[in-house]
């Protein structure tokens, strides 16, 4: 069974509120002595209009379960931002399926991570996510649907019009924000074969009743697709 954080109200790592969402503009504003204490800066283009920038990278731990690399970068010329994370340390021998019953809207205010690693799936609304989708990313139960929906709502060519395609999608987004709304409950699972993810318990060092997390040995499939059977160590 794996052990997760006791939640403080002022967790930081490498000037990173973990509080507040990654992106909050306090986390930001860090002086120029913190960043050259205990962040690394490297220039790099804006992805949006190629001006040179400087992206800042920290690692920063999740207490009781593993690093994680920050990547953040603003643009002064265009105001393009954009966050990255990405998990820290070596390979997990084993992989990680973590069941997390949301009961309460208070549940929304669980914070997760979610690796680019990560299948997710939501079985009430018959929703799964693939490895990829929406990549890495540290935040809230409530952001991470908002995420969902976001992402669903964007890349979907079928979100507008009156046909019965559109009407469908449409009401499958509606049920995704009454979930956000903690309207009614419902079950999160997330499956990493590198055990990358993670489900803040506020009960640690205790077992939480609403999460189950299942230790698996990764298929011969799994280690072929992240390219472990052919790894010489």
């Amino acid at each position: 069974m794996a052990a997760y954080a006791t939640k403080n109200p002022e967790i930081t790592a490498n000037a990173i509120d973990f509080s507040k969402p990654i992106d909050d503009e306090e986390n930001a504003a860090v002086t120029s002595d913190e960043v050259k204490r205990e962040a690394i800066k490297f220039p790099t283009q804006c992805y949006a209009c190629t001006a040179e920038g400087e992206c800042r990278m920290c690692v920063a731990t999740i207490p009781y379960f593993k690093e994680i690399i920050i990547m953040a970068f603003s643009c002064e010329l265009c105001g393009h931002k954009s966050t990255e994370i990405k998990q820290g340390g070596g390979i997990s021998p084993s992989a990680t399926k973590i069941t997390f019953d949301v009961k309460t809207p208070e549940d929304l205010n669980r914070d997760v991570f979610k690796s680019d690693t990560t299948m997710l799936a939501i079985p009430e609304v018959d929703l799964e996510l693939q490895p990829g989708t929406l990549g890495s990313m540290y935040t809230t139960m409530e952001g991470l649907l908002d995420k969902i929906i976001t992402h669903l709502n964007d890349t979907n060519p079928f979100g507008k019009g009156d046909s019965a395609t559109n009407i469908v999608f449409n009401e499958f987004l509606d049920k995704l924000r009454s979930l956000m709304a903690g309207e009614k409950p419902f079950t999160v699972i997330l499956d990493d074969p590198l055990s990358n993810c993670f489900i803040y318990n506020p009960m640690a060092p205790e077992e939480d009743p609403q999460i189950k997390v299942e230790i698996y040995e990764r298929t011969f499939d799994q280690n072929e697709e992240l390219g472990i059977n052919d790894m010489n160590v």
